[in-house]
């Protein structure tokens, strides 16, 4: 049962419960004849801050993207392949999550994320089982670490701002949260946060 009193715990994908290790474009010239930094100059520069924020939609973006590269490579297969080569889980994180939840903390998921693969990650990764829920950029309308990706979060939660513990794997979003008045750690390791205070925990 979620403990009220508690602090909410707020923890980033990327980098936190999913690892980024190897990168999943790491074998895209093997795999399907191009390489990351065609991928970043014709999608990620143009296109992505609309997209992970909900002004845009990412599969007619790709594939826009792969027609510029004078590429033959079907969007729906090159998605899936990102999607799946991008979902090792981060065991050792999951199991901190279940004790922090059994401990009566509400754990939501706090990421920068397009609807596609924030819906991948909750329903075929499975994440959906270990957390009470998810809030992603292009839901909120703001990414990280936009002051008012922190504020919306802040006003659904309905708690005070201190309450509200952000985990994350980048120093820009802890000092974002930190400012916004949330308590913040910066995420180095699964380790590390056994040494983190919770609420007294």
């Amino acid at each position: 049962m979620v403990n009220t009193r508690k602090p909410v715990l707020l923890i980033d994908v990327d980098g936190v419960v999913v690892t980024t290790k190897p990168h999943w474009s790491a074998d895209l010239q093997r795999d399907f004849g191009f390489d990351k930094s065609a991928l970043r100059e014709h999608f990620f520069a143009p296109f992505w801050a609309n997209i992970v924020t909900g002004r845009d939609d990412l599969l007619p973006r790709l594939a826009q993207a792969l027609k510029a590269m004078n590429s033959n490579v079907n969007a729906s297969d090159l998605r899936n392949y990102w999607f799946s080569n991008d979902a090792t889980l981060n065991r050792d994180m999951l199991d901190w999550i279940a004790k922090r939840r059994q401990d009566g903390h509400r754990v939501m998921l706090a990421t920068n994320q397009d609807h596609s693969r924030a819906m991948y990650l909750m329903n075929n990764v499975g994440l959906e089982a270990h957390c009470n829920g998810i809030y992603h950029s292009a839901a909120l309308g703001v990414a990280k670490p936009n002051p008012l990706f922190f504020k919306h979060i802040l006003e659904h939660e309905n708690r005070e701002a201190s309450d509200l513990i952000l985990i994350n794997d980048t120093l820009q979003n802890v000092t974002a949260a930190r400012v916004a008045g949330w308590q913040a750690h910066h995420f180095t390791g699964v380790a590390q946060l056994t040494t983190v205070m919770v609420n007294g925990d």
